[in-house]
């Protein structure tokens, strides 16, 4: 029976067996030319110990993985595979690698000296309520719905305080917050290796509003998994048709018309033109529709995207970083 192995991730050639041997006793290299694939065996995967809820079983494997990936991307150029798209039979994965080699080592000298960090403010709500007392009891819509409305607006203006002053510092922020609650707010960034100093450049810049009765937790540098991250991914022709279908594609086009097309498309679908007419579940539809066909240009290098062909080379694959995701600023 073929075993599975998880991917951990690429670095180069040279120096990869050190590396190896740095991040455990089971973990294997394999020699891609210029680029390695690391790799340890393959465990249950995450989404059927989630089902079992064995969340020690759960716990252990994801901080093994954990551990090994954030040693990997502080040792040297390294590009992380999401573990949550990391496992595959052995044969099917060094046969997906060698396909991507080429791809991945320029991947790799691209966005390989790159670091995640999580920015996250923490404040004590009931400070917040104390102030806002008095309007809230002049509000007249109850004090329930007064009480969820300043807190759920001090989130809002905070995130979006955080957000600001970070974009110029740093080379790109995933769209998803690292923390929720009625006492945070935070953003995830993408940063060059070295490069630290930069958040606390942007922290310095914050307003009083977002920084009154609040303290900062910095948590890296971590491999970058929300923005630039390898997975081993399955393409699915009906789920190619359906979301060329949902953004209202014809059979080809550039790629720069697929991203006109849905910014088109996403700021129709935006809350803040919906209003409370907004439905986030065909926002999120959307969202996921772009991002498989995005991966697919990607995926196909230059030249434009033809359903036919989309089509035709539907599969497994192992997906590299998006360009325009890893370099937004």
């Amino acid at each position: 029976m073929d075993k599975p192995l998880r991917f951990l991730g690429a670095a180069p050639a040279e120096g990869a067996a050190t590396l190896a041997a740095r991040l455990g006793p089971d973990v294997q290299v394999m020699q891609l030319g210029a680029v390695a694939a690391l790799l340890q065996p393959g465990d249950a995967p995450l989404r059927r110990l989630f089902i079992k809820r064995d969340r020690a079983a759960l716990l252990r494997q994801l901080k093994t993985v954990q551990t090994r990936l954030e040693t990997a991307c502080q040792a040297g150029p390294f590009l992380a595979c999401d573990p949550g798209a990391a496992t595959c039979p052995q044969a099917e994965l060094r046969t997906l690698l060698e396909a991507a080699a080429e791809d991945m080592a320029a991947a790799l000298a691209r966005f390989g000296r790159r670091h995640q960090w999580d920015v996250i403010l923490r404040w004590a709500p009931e400070a917040i309520l104390r102030e806002h007392r008095m309007a809230m009891v002049a509000s007249g819509a109850g004090m329930a719905v007064a009480i969820k409305d300043v807190l759920a607006r001090e989130v809002a203006q905070r995130t979006e305080a955080l957000r600001r002053v970070l974009a110029p510092q740093v080379i790109a922020i995933a769209e998803q917050a690292p923390c929720a609650g009625d006492g945070e707010a935070g953003a995830t960034v993408i940063i060059r290796a070295g490069a630290d100093a930069a958040i606390e450049t942007a922290l310095s810049a914050l307003p009083e509003s977002a920084t009154r009765h609040a303290s900062c937790d910095l948590r890296g540098p971590l491999p970058p998994l929300a923005i630039g991250a390898l997975r081993i991914a399955r393409t699915e022709p009906k789920a190619v048709a359906a979301a060329w279908e949902l953004l209202g594609l014809p059979e080809r086009l550039e790629p720069a018309e697929l991203t006109r097309l849905w910014r088109g498309l996403a700021a129709a679908l935006h809350p803040d033109r919906q209003g409370p007419r907004a439905d986030a579940a065909a926002m999120a539809e959307a969202s996921a529709a772009y991002r498989l066909l995005r991966q697919e240009v990607v995926r196909q290098g230059d030249g434009p995207l033809d359903r036919t062909a989309v089509l035709a080379r539907a599969g497994s694959y192992l997906a590299l970083p998006d360009p325009l995701a890893a370099e937004a600023a």
